[in-house]
């Protein structure tokens, strides 16, 4: 009688088992068509990210250079025409916040935006969070920058052309940023 009532379970435990494993190779089967779709979908949708990764690199390489002037004492390339002058800029008691290059901490926030940007879609924190995380820091950077800018107007009288070009990147990074916030925001308003 065991035997019997065992024979009917496995049978049946068995039978689910296939039905189960042909559903999932029928929904693996119509996940892999549909791919070549999501991904352009994908690549449509996030192409303000790809943007945003594009800026992040250019300030990374604005901040670097300016950081590795600083730092080996090297003057960076610049105009110096008129009010244009880098090397007092960058000579200045300004140059630093707290013991640290205004520049090194440039690099430092493109770094973590760039790396937020990256893993956005592998971190579950990041898939949730990062878009916030974006706007926040290029929001602080674009306060930071405005103070900076408001130093060189006002107590220095000179600018740095590559202090303004990073402050363009930050402010395009803020306003993508802030758009992408928007939009993924967009279906919770519907």
């Amino acid at each position: 009688m065991h035997f019997a009532a065992f024979k009917v379970y496995f049978t049946l435990y068995v039978n689910r088992l296939v039905v189960e494993s042909e559903d999932e190779r029928v929904v693996n089967t119509v996940k892999a068509k549909s791919k070549p779709a999501d991904i352009s979908t994908a690549l449509a949708r996030d192409w303000l990210r790809i943007i945003s990764v594009v800026l992040c690199v250019f300030g990374l390489l604005v901040a670097g250079y300016m950081t590795w002037a600083e730092m080996t004492g090297n003057e960076t390339v610049c105009a110096n025409t008129g009010s244009i002058d880098c090397a007092a800029v960058q000579t200045s008691a300004y140059a630093e916040t707290f013991g640290i290059p205004v520049a090194l901490m440039g690099t430092l926030g493109y770094l973590v935006i760039l790396g937020v940007l990256v893993l956005e879609d592998q971190v579950q924190l990041l898939a949730d969070y990062g878009r916030t995380l974006v706007v926040g820091m290029a929001l602080f950077g674009v306060i930071f920058q405005v103070y900076l800018s408001v130093i060189e107007a006002t107590v220095l009288e000179a600018w740095c052309q590559w202090c303004i070009a990073s402050f363009v990147i930050v402010t395009l990074l803020l306003i993508i940023g802030a758009y992408r916030l928007y939009a993924f925001f967009e279906p919770l308003r519907r």
